[in-house]
């Protein structure tokens, strides 16, 4: 329980930051993959299904974030430490590896992207310019690396300041742009969609008690939250009108802008996930924290985007470590929901139960995953329900044996 912390395993907030700055720290640094997931769901499903399913996965992401912020506010823990106080310490020690795989394989997965997109802007998609590619994306890496040495306050304000900018340019696109804008005729919702939503997004989401520990008040956090979903809704949906990288007007003031725009959103990106990992991190190897830390996390993460290329088997494991993350999630919310209604008796094996319904998900997305490879959301939705009948069945039988119980021994 969160009351046996002792004040060492509590973070004392030294880096304040009100609404605006954890705001901006989590909507600027989104990526280029959040934001064009909205022009990617248009293609498939058309802007009037786009939209709302975009708005829909959100809306669900703040009701994590509120529920997940809420565990920790009055204690000041970063994620890992939330965790463990839901599943136990071996809970948490795995949780953090499975947070440090998976943020890594992001800042991998953010140069892959951003270089990709980049080489379409400037006609480099040609076989001999590989290796070029790969030299751009290790330098970007290392800038990441370099940068993340100055750690939140460092991040807090480059995002302050590019935050307006990368606005600007979403507005300077958008008027140039040969897309379309006129309102969808046809509204609707994908499920699919919605999915996509809230899974690129929730491993941020789950951690984001790394960040808002340093947050003023209780208000700053939940306007803080509420701000950012606004902003990721607003990048995510004028991405739609968007064409990063087949502008209608072919010029070299829009492709310059544009690959600033790339870059920009990379580096950002690539310094969130760092301090993200950075928490996992010191879970093995706590005298690495600090700036010393955010360095070689940072330049991990180019040495595997420098030698590991994105294949087949990186998005298995990465489909896999989004499914364990939604059903840690979903075993995290019941866990918290369940200990507010239930104050009437003591649950000894709390963390223990917590644990074992989170790894009886975990086996079953990856049997469902291995089963329909390629098809990510099958796993997670198996992991998501089979966690969430575990915990229920449990607690059918907790309360029937403890009310039996209560029966049994009242005096007559």
């Amino acid at each position: 329980m969160k009351e046996s912390l002792s004040p060492k395993d509590q973070f004392p907030p030294v880096h304040n930051q009100n609404f605006f700055h954890l705001a901006a720290i989590q909507s600027a640094g989104i990526g280029l993959s959040v934001v064009m997931l909205g022009d990617q769901l248009t293609r498939k499903y058309g802007a009037g299904v786009a939209i709302p399913s975009l708005l829909i996965g959100n809306l669900v992401l703040w009701l994590i974030g509120m529920t997940i912020i809420s565990m920790v506010l009055d204690y000041r823990i970063n994620a890992i430490q939330n965790v463990k106080d839901y599943l136990g310490k071996y809970g948490g020690m795995l949780t953090a590896l499975l947070l440090l795989f998976a943020f890594l394989n992001w800042f991998v997965h953010q140069i892959h992207t951003s270089t990709t997109s980049l080489a379409t802007l400037f006609h480099l998609e040609l076989p001999q310019k590989r290796e070029l590619l790969i030299r751009i994306g290790a330098v970007l890496g290392c800038l990441s690396a370099l940068l993340a040495i100055g750690g939140i306050r460092l991040l807090k304000w480059a995002a302050v300041i590019a935050l307006p900018l990368l606005m600007l340019y979403h507005f300077y696109a958008m008027f140039i742009s040969s897309a379309s804008i006129s309102p969808p005729l046809e509204l609707g919702c994908s499920f699919v969609g919605v999915i996509s939503a809230i899974l690129i997004l929730l491993p941020g989401v789950i951690n984001l008690p790394t960040f808002f520990r340093h947050s003023l008040s209780r208000a700053d956090s939940y306007l803080a939250l509420t701000v950012m979903m606004f902003l990721i809704s607003f990048f995510q949906v004028t991405s739609i009108w968007i064409q990063f990288t087949q502008p209608a007007i072919h010029s070299a003031l829009f492709s310059w802008t544009t690959a600033g725009y790339i870059v920009l959103t990379l580096v950002l990106v690539n310094l969130l996930n760092i301090y993200f990992a950075s928490a996992a991190w010191e879970t093995f190897i706590p005298r690495f924290e600090g700036a010393k830390g955010h360095a070689i996390i940072g330049l991990l993460g180019t040495a595997v985007y420098t030698f590991i290329q994105v294949s087949s088997p990186v998005y298995f494991f990465e489909d896999l470590a989004n499914a364990y993350i939604a059903t840690l999630g979903v075993v995290m919310l019941i866990s918290f929901l369940v200990r507010t209604i239930v104050r009437h008796r003591p649950r000894t094996f709390e963390k223990l139960i917590n644990g074992t319904c989170w790894l009886f998900g975990c086996v079953v997305a990856t049997v469902m995953e291995m089963k329909s490879l390629g098809n990510g959301v099958n796993a997670l939705l198996g992991g998501v329900g089979a966690s969430s009948l575990f915990f229920l069945v449990v607690i059918f039988v907790e309360e029937t044996v403890w009310s039996a119980k209560r029966i049994w021994r009242k005096p007559e």
